[in-house]
């Protein structure tokens, strides 16, 4: 909002009889100002806990995210910031959140720790360990909800807004921040609003994004019939295996349309890899050594990656199961299930 521009306030002491008068300061100093409000209280973002954790100005490979918001469940979201005085707010910040998203998704999760560190964020070793997984899973699947923090929204924006809720998967949310401004001597004044969490929440539950995979879904949504017979494969391969040394299921099931189908050999806790579908219905596999706080980059899982073409010290970029030879894979996975667990409770 310009500073010219007066957003309804007016302001008196308390008791006094002095006539209402308009703020000192209508506006935010810069969008630096605008950014600090949000990394102080990042629960005034739609769908953030009062338990959520900041970095400003988190670097990407597509430059810095103004602030970058993981909350205590896993839960990530980029919000961009601009000011109405800014002529290019629109079509910037629309353009800047979602290459900030794409470049977190890609980079993955050992580069999201890292330049999160560098960007002075809390430690996310604190996170529980489920917690850590899942943020673990949400790089992997790309499900990073988008905020566009303004100082005024208008019907322009809540377009945008309403159209990127349409065309997103619907596990990612959408939404604008309007966070009014005003300051009198040593008062602030700060009036929150929010657009497009109802219409996120809305998308979610008419979907089926909220149902987990089962192994029949997860089949009849592959696209190439010889994927498929592969898939099956690989299923009756771990059904079959009689040697259960833990208390997890045989799969575990993530949800579509990209989470994946864990493969937890003889019911041990932590699996060595994952099945999942890319955005043209195409199975890759996955190694899971990012996963897992645990055995983060467990040099079990080196026999593994290798095999994957892929580096156990690194991000767990997919490989299209066509590419793989079954009859090598299965035993080098099941080496690395046991590799991994080793020194594991089965309770």
């Amino acid at each position: 909002m310009n500073a010219s521009e007066n957003p309804g306030f007016l302001v008196r002491r308390l008791g006094s009889a002095d006539r209402w008068v308009t703020p000192d300061m209508t506006a935010y100093t810069d969008e630096g100002h605008l950014q600090q409000v949000i990394v102080e209280t990042p629960s005034h973002v739609s769908g953030v806990s009062e338990d959520a954790i900041t970095a400003r100005e988190l670097h990407t490979s597509a430059g810095p995210a103004d602030v970058c918001i993981v909350d205590a469940d896993g839960t990530i979201t980029v919000v961009e910031c601009k000011l109405a005085s800014n002529s290019e707010k629109r079509r910037m910040v629309i353009g800047q959140v979602l290459d900030y998203a794409s470049a977190i998704s890609l980079g993955g999760d050992i580069e999201f720790r890292d330049r999160w560190a560098r960007a002075g964020g809390p430690d996310l070793a604190l996170l529980e360990a489920a917690s850590s997984e899942r943020l673990n899973r949400n790089l992997t699947e790309g499900r990073i909800h988008m905020c566009l923090a303004v100082d005024q929204i208008d019907s322009d924006l809540r377009r945008l807004v309403e159209y990127l809720n349409q065309i997103t998967r619907d596990d990612i949310r959408v939404t604008a921040l309007q966070l009014t401004y005003a300051r009198h001597g040593d008062l602030e004044i700060l009036v929150p609003s929010t657009y497009g969490g109802e219409i996120a929440a809305a998308k979610a539950r008419s979907s089926s994004t909220g149902l987990r995979w089962t192994k029949a879904s997860f089949l009849e949504s592959i696209a190439s019939a010889d994927d498929r017979e592969r898939a099956i494969a690989l299923f009756e391969r771990q059904e079959a295996i009689d040697d259960r040394r833990g208390p997890k299921d045989d799969f575990w099931f993530g949800t579509p349309p990209t989470g994946g189908i864990f493969f937890h050999h003889f019911g041990l806790r932590f699996a060595p890899f994952q099945l999942w579908l890319n955005v043209s219905g195409v199975v890759m596999v996955s190694g899971l050594w990012t996963n897992y706080t645990a055995v983060l980059h467990h040099p079990g899982f080196a026999e593994l990656a290798g095999y994957l073409g892929r580096d156990h010290t690194a991000s767990a970029t997919g490989r299209p199961l066509a590419d793989i030879d079954l009859d090598e894979f299965w035993p080098i996975a099941l080496r690395c299930a046991e590799s991994i667990n080793a020194g594991e409770r089965d309770d």
